[in-house]
C-alpha cells in the first residue's frame, strides 16, 4: 500500500469544511463568484476544495448536495480512469494496443490494414481519425448499434494526426474494457473506482442512496437507454453496455472527489487507485483542438494565469477542475440552457484570482 504523498485533508463519510480565509482565499473574490452564480440561473452548484478542504460550496436555482446530475462528457474522463486502473489491475497491458485486437471478430471479417493502426491512446486523445457520424448525437444510439458499425466508419485522417472529438471513440473504450475486464463497465467502475471514493454512497457508505429516497436522481440522458431495474446511475446503448462518452449521473461532491483522486497522483487514503504515470500521460497534451487548447486522454488542457489547468468538461457547463499549482479542485454542475454556462471561466475569472498563495496552515491540523 501506498503511503500518502500529499498534505491535505482526505474526505472520508464526509468532506471538512473550513471558512476560505483560513486556507488563504480571497473572500471578497469568492462572494463575486456567489453573486454570479445567483444571477446565472442555469448554474446549480459550485465546489472549491483547497488540500481537501470545502472552502466555498454554493447550490443555486432548487439544487442541493444530493442531487445526481447527467455529467455528460464528465463521463468520458470518468472512462479514461477506467483504463488507467485497468493498466494497473492487469487487465489491460498498454493503451498503444491496437484497437482491433480487442475485436478479433471483426478483424477477421473485415480487415483494414489502414485501421490496424488505430490504438487506444488514439481513442483517448481523440486522434483515431475515424470520420465523425453524420447525424451527431442524435443518432448516437442507431451509430452504435453494433461493434461492425462502428468500426466500419471510414477514416478521415490519419490515425494520430488530427484532433476530431468523437463520442463513438470514447464509447469503443468503454467496450474494449468491458471485454477484458469481463464486468459491466459501470460494476468494474464501482468495485475499483466508486467504493473506494465514496461515489454513489451515502454518508455512511451506504450503496445507492436515491433508492431509499436519500438523494434524487434526474431524468436520463436523452440519447441512452435507461431500466428502472439496472444498478447504478449511468446510461447504456441499445445493447445494454454503460455509454462511454456521457451517461453517467454523479452529485457534485463525487465531482470533486474524483478531482481530488487526481490532485493527489491517484492515491486515494493511503490507497493507491490509479497510477501517477497514467495520471501524468492523461495531462500531457497529446492533440489540439479545434480552439488550439491542448487535450490529453480526455482531459483539456487549458492554462489559465499562467497556470496549468486540467478540466474534465461535460456539455452545457458540467466542470471537474484541477490545478495542482495552487492546490485546488473545483466541481460544477449546470443545468441544460440556451445558452450553455461557459463554466471553465469561473476558474479564470474567480478562483484562481481569489486563490494565488499557499494556505498559511497545515490543513491536517
Amino acid at each position: 500500500m501506498d503511503k500518502q504523498q500529499a498534505t491535505g485533508s482526505w474526505p472520508a463519510l464526509a468532506w471538512k469544511t473550513a471558512a476560505p480565509h483560513i486556507l488563504s482565499a480571497d473572500i471578497e473574490r469568492l462572494k463575486q463568484l456567489d453573486e454570479y452564480a445567483q444571477q446565472t440561473p442555469a448554474l446549480l452548484s459550485i465546489i472549491i476544495v483547497r488540500s481537501g478542504i470545502i472552502i466555498f460550496e454554493e447550490y443555486y436555482h432548487g439544487w442541493g448536495p444530493h442531487h445526481y446530475h447527467n455529467v455528460n462528457s464528465v463521463t468520458k474522463s470518468v472512462t479514461s480512469a477506467l483504463v488507467g486502473i485497468a493498466l494497473q489491475q492487469g487487465f489491460l497491458h498498454s493503451i498503444d494496443q491496437p484497437l482491433l485486437t480487442f475485436f478479433p471478430e471483426y478483424h477477421a471479417s473485415q480487415p483494414d490494414p489502414s485501421k490496424e493502426e488505430i490504438t487506444l491512446r488514439h481513442l483517448l486523445s481523440m486522434t483515431s481519425g475515424f470520420a465523425l457520424a453524420p447525424g451527431g448525437i442524435e443518432t448516437f444510439l442507431e451509430d452504435t448499434s453494433s461493434v461492425e458499425k462502428m468500426l466500419d466508419r471510414p477514416l478521415e485522417y490519419e490515425p494520430g494526426t488530427h484532433y476530431n472529438y468523437d463520442d463513438i471513440g470514447a464509447h469503443l473504450v468503454a467496450l474494449v474494457l468491458t471485454r477484458c475486464t469481463g464486468m459491466p463497465l459501470h460494476e468494474f467502475a464501482r468495485h475499483y473506482l466508486f467504493d473506494p471514493l465514496g461515489i454513489w454512497q451515502d454518508d455512511e457508505h451506504e450503496r445507492d442512496p436515491w433508492k431509499s429516497g436519500q438523494a434524487k436522481v434526474e431524468t436520463p440522458h436523452p440519447y441512452g437507454k435507461w431500466s428502472a431495474q439496472q444498478a447504478g446511475l449511468w446510461s447504456n446503448d441499445v445493447r445494454g453496455n454503460q455509454i462511454g462518452s456521457f451517461g453517467l449521473q454523479l452529485t457534485t461532491r463525487e465531482m470533486a472527489r474524483l478531482g481530488y483522486l487526481y490532485l493527489n497522483q491517484g492515491i486515494w487514503n493511503e490507497q493507491r487507485i490509479l497510477s501517477i504515470d497514467y495520471i501524468q500521460e492523461s495531462w500531457r497534451a497529446h492533440s489540439m483542438t479545434r480552439r488550439g487548447e491542448k487535450y490529453g486522454l480526455c482531459w483539456f488542457l487549458p492554462e489559465y494565469h499562467g497556470k496549468q489547468t486540467n478540466c474534465a468538461v461535460g456539455y452545457g457547463g458540467q466542470l471537474i477542475g484541477v490545478i495542482p499549482e495552487i492546490d485546488i479542485v473545483v466541481a460544477s454542475t449546470c443545468a441544460p440552457a440556451p445558452e450553455p454556462v461557459a463554466s471553465r471561466l469561473i476558474l479564470d475569472d474567480f478562483v484562481i484570482p481569489a486563490i494565488q498563495i499557499k494556505p498559511n496552515i497545515d490543513p491536517i491540523l
